[in-house]
């Protein structure tokens, strides 16, 4: 199966890490998306982090990893029990709040990690078995949305999934936390070396739209980072980092800007967005104005909430 998203996704890669050139805005989709304002949640003003759809998305299980449709009214967004594997739930704002969420309908137990792209389609990361594999390992799965619903999810063709093995017990080519730059590169994270841990990937697509070209960013580390994601902008590079001296907890979320010459270093978000407790798994909504991630902090209902803020108080622009 071809995977395209349309002219935004075929822009030429120039810039070593991830292309610098944007389009105007993603797609034809995201614009109609937009045609009628945003959706009345977006036009919050969020001064402190705060649970998101407390009691209704932030549960009393561990729920993470958020994601919305162009125009915000739907959302996808992965729930865990405290015991058992992950799956993907969605919900839609409705009369000015969100439904009770429930599994998305081609959800499978160990689906994590949704993306919607400008297209519509949806990017998630799921140890399901590929045809003809014989050991589960995480990798990148792509569904479309039509009149009669979701399509049989398919793994993603190109170089992004990597053929399972194990080096020294530990397991790699899991690829995980798809998502896609304004220009339609595709960022993910793959524990690929024994050495190295995880790493942040960058893959471009071909005039055909499959990801080819799969290579690490520049900002990767000794340490371990994961779950990416990029200001609606295209500015800011948003994602987990796991015990850096610089942050505040064990998990902290990382900020790079890209510029002219590639990315910056790397600074970590302010308190209160970091905490001492453990933080991750970054997003935004589809008009930028609000940053949402998940943190297992005192105050929410579950080993994992989700979280959300204005995101000019993460100070972006201040660095």
């Amino acid at each position: 199966m071809i995977f395209q998203f349309g002219p935004a996704a075929r822009v030429a890669a120039r810039d070593p890490g991830i292309p610098r050139t944007l389009c105007a805005l993603l797609t034809a989709g995201v614009l109609a998306g937009c045609a009628d304002g945003p959706v009345g949640w977006m036009t919050e003003r969020v001064e402190t982090p705060t649970v998101f759809a407390d009691g209704v998305v932030s549960s009393n299980q561990r729920d993470y990893d958020i994601t919305f449709s162009a125009d915000g009214s739907e959302a996808f967004f992965t729930r865990r029990g405290r015991r058992g594997p992950p799956q993907l739930y969605t919900t839609r704002f409705e009369g000015g709040e969100w439904s009770e969420p429930a599994p998305a309908a081609f959800t499978g137990e160990g689906d994590e990690g949704a993306f919607v792209a400008p297209d519509g389609s949806l990017l998630f990361s799921s140890d399901r078995m590929e045809p003809d594999q014989f050991d589960r390992s995480d990798n990148v799965w792509v569904t479309r949305r039509d009149a009669e619903g979701w399509s049989e999810p398919v793994p993603l063709g190109g170089e992004v999934n990597q053929p399972f093995t194990e080096v020294d017990d530990m397991e790699l080519g899991a690829e995980m936390g798809p998502s896609l730059t304004p220009e339609g590169s595709l960022l993910y994270a793959t524990r690929s070396d024994p050495n190295w841990g995880w790493d942040i990937y960058v893959a471009e697509p071909d005039e055909t739209g499959v990801f080819l070209d799969r290579r690490p960013l520049r900002l990767n580390t000794y340490g371990d980072e994961t779950n990416p994601t990029m200001s609606p902008d295209g500015r800011f590079l948003i994602y987990q980092q796991y015990g850096d001296v610089r942050g505040h907890g064990a998990q902290d979320l990382f900020a790079a800007e890209r510029t002219e010459y590639g990315w910056s270093d790397p600074w970590p978000l302010p308190l209160p967005v970091n905490s001492h407790a453990n933080d991750g798994w970054p997003s935004f909504s589809p008009d930028g104005s609000l940053f949402f991630w998940a943190s297992d902090r005192d105050g929410g209902g579950g080993a994992y909430d989700v979280y959300y803020v204005s995101t000019d108080l993460l100070d972006l622009e201040g660095r």
